[in-house]
């Protein structure tokens, strides 16, 4: 496999492939690595001689986008999740190949891809709605991904959006739940299916994310007291324990009582629901994962040491955890007169 690599005292990308007779060669590709643009150029270079490397006989059945992307799919997802997103962006994306009647790896293009952001963006559903910059963006990458697969299968020689340089847009921070807030959603709720009720007090008092709120009762240890969530973000390998908080043990004890398998089952698409319910109660600004922002901010607030908090929450990352925090103005006060100034 061909890759980059840099020398001590060169300004120079090298790069090292194998050549038709299999011999290792290493040789400068005259691109500066301390320039942008000539970092593309070489992870350009790069791929091209990758695909040489790879170059093959197409697989039986031809070289179209339908006879070797959804197994490539099925092989490269970890779980069931991650493969319903990147299947959800192909069904896009094989819509768009077919309207702009591209049938092959092949006949892609650097400018031809770029069209899919307006084309995507612009795209309104029956309910009259789109999707954001984001989103399309997600959905190209995706598209170059499967690029990269289509040289090593042989069906094209390079991948044009090896190094795609899209801007995305910044993504609006989800709000914290008020006292007041929290009060005047679980009054609404009285008036919701069961499910809502169940999974938002699991989610008020543990900061899970929806998908998580549905868990195995097997996974609920009264003895312990302690809840295993066995299927969290990142699938299995990311399970993890937490003790039972005191406020959700008569829920749990009543959900047992009546013999489910899992805390909550959930209707067909669970967070329009939600998104639908804030919008009937006049709160469309929040949405439900505002609950584990709120988790996080009172944790950090009762004094909760940060590696204690994100092993509550399942935070992999300070990055990611810091992204949750909420300072206001009367989390600081505190500290208004800790640095001192002779008169």
């Amino acid at each position: 496999m061909a890759y980059l690599y840099r020398k001590p005292r060169s300004p120079f990308w090298y790069v090292v492939y194998f050549d038709g007779d299999q011999k290792e060669r290493h040789r400068s590709t005259g691109l500066r690595a301390d320039d942008p643009n000539d970092t593309a150029k070489a992870k350009t270079l790069r791929a091209e001689l990758e695909a040489k490397e790879y170059r093959q006989t197409p697989v039986v059945g031809g070289e179209g986008w339908d006879t070797w992307v959804p197994q490539f799919l099925e092989r490269h997802c970890e779980n069931a999740r991650t493969l319903e997103r990147y299947a959800d962006a192909w069904k896009w994306l094989a819509l768009w190949l077919q309207v702009r009647k591209i049938h092959s790896p092949r006949d892609i293009t650097y400018r031809k891809a770029l069209e899919y952001i307006d084309w995507r963006t612009a795209y309104k559903k029956k309910s009259g709605k789109t999707v954001g910059r984001n989103t399309a963006i997600f959905e190209l990458k995706t598209l170059s991904m499967l690029i990269g697969e289509g040289v090593r299968l042989g069906h094209t020689e390079a991948n044009p959006l090896v190094s795609l340089k899209l801007r995305k847009d910044k993504a609006p921070k989800k709000p914290e739940l008020a006292d007041a807030e929290i009060v005047a959603i679980k009054a609404a709720l009285a008036e919701e299916p069961e499910w809502m009720q169940t999974a938002f007090e699991i989610a008020l008092h543990t900061g899970c994310r929806l998908r998580e709120t549905r868990i195995p009762m097997s996974c609920v240890d009264f003895v312990e007291n302690k809840i295993t969530f066995p299927s969290p973000k990142g699938g299995e390998a990311r399970a993890f324990s937490i003790p039972m908080p005191t406020a959700l043990r008569p829920l749990l004890e009543n959900l047992a009582k009546t013999k489910q398998k899992f805390t909550v089952e959930f209707p067909f698409q669970p967070s329009r629901r939600w998104q639908q319910f804030f919008i009937k109660v006049k709160m469309p600004h929040i949405c439900f994962h505002c609950l584990r922002v709120t988790y996080v901010n009172r944790l950090r607030r009762a004094g909760v040491p940060r590696e204690a908090a994100m092993r509550l929450v399942n935070h992999a990352s300070d990055l990611v955890h810091q992204i949750y925090q909420r300072e206001k103005v009367e989390d600081v006060v505190k500290w208004r007169d800790a640095v001192a100034f002779p008169p």
